[in-house]
């Protein structure tokens, strides 16, 4: 039996404790998190396109956000509903929210305290930000929110008939939308200017488009999680969709077209950093194992 110093180098790395490679991945991720790399961000055309379909929309249009989702879809979502909110307050966009997943409206909610109520961008500015400063939104006034109702492919078919009537007539504060200015002659889908979804799986994009938007032609841009930009994408290339913003790294592009990097552009270098371990692990694992098989080769012939 050969001794311990008979084994060869590449059967002592094929033992490696992957407990290393545990570390590097954590490492990758908690150094960008404290010290940002800045890495450079190519904004794609996908996404390119929702900021010129939003840069293109008048002073006091409106339109319609619905936020479909769950807290588990939040880190990848979030950072596009706050670039796109901020962008579209800018310009003085007047929105309507709505949500057919139950699990949203407590984070809605939340969502517009933060970045409705108040302002997401103080007149001193912030860090990192070279835009015009936002203002805080009056609730029902600049903007309303629905709220939720169950449905999901039925509601949607319902709001594209007639968006009163799916909500009883009132906004999710019991407010008549008869009472508020600026749903004036908003009856259905169709009257806003622009649709803008963020949306996690089921019902969602794929939904709106195929009950809504193919029926009444609504213009769309919508961001989505990493994993549905594959399914998704024939609708921009069909030009059913204006836009799509897929995952994080998309969201950062976003950002940095608004010009505010924010919790996007801080998640994308530890994305870009972590994929490299894992690259250079699966680099590493396959140079071992050639090698090792090489020599195995060498010793029986």
């Amino acid at each position: 039996m050969p001794s311990a110093q008979q084994v060869h180098w590449t059967e002592k790395l094929q033992t490696f404790d992957r407990r290393w490679i545990f570390l590097a991945m954590g490492l990758a991720i908690v150094i960008p998190l404290l010290l940002p790399l800045e890495l450079p961000i190519k904004v794609s055309p996908m996404v390119r396109s929702i900021y010129n379909v939003v840069e293109q929309l008048d002073d006091d249009d409106v339109v319609f956000l619905s936020v479909d989702l769950d807290p588990a879809s939040t880190p990848e979502l979030e950072p596009f509903y706050r670039a796109v909110v901020l962008h579209l307050k800018r310009k003085n966009i007047k929105l309507v929210l709505a949500t057919t997943w139950y699990q949203a409206p407590p984070l809605v909610e939340k969502w517009i305290r933060q970045s409705l109520d108040q302002a997401l961008i103080p007149p001193g500015g912030v860090p990192g930000y070279d835009g015009p400063p936002d203002r805080p939104y009056k609730n029902n006034v600049d903007y309303v929110w629905l709220g939720f109702r169950e449905g999901k492919l039925a509601v949607m078919q319902a709001m594209g008939k007639d968006l009163h009537n799916t909500f009883d007539g009132r906004a999710a504060d019991g407010t008549a939308l008869d009472q508020i200015a600026m749903m004036q002659g908003i009856k259905r889908i169709s009257d806003f200017d622009l649709m803008v979804m963020v949306s996690a799986g089921f019902p969602g994009i794929k939904e709106w488009v195929q009950q809504v938007q193919t029926r009444y032609g609504v213009r769309m841009v919508g961001s989505c999680t990493a994993v549905s930009t594959t399914d998704l994408t024939p609708y921009y290339d069909a030009g059913q969709l204006l836009g799509l913003a897929g995952g994080m790294a998309a969201s950062a592009e976003y950002e940095k077209l608004v010009g505010r990097p924010a919790q996007a552009t801080e998640g994308a270098d530890v994305l870009n950093i972590g994929h490299l371990v894992i690259i250079l692990a699966i680099i590493f694992g396959n140079i071992i194992y050639f090698i090792d098989r090489s020599r195995r080769r060498r010793g029986l012939a």
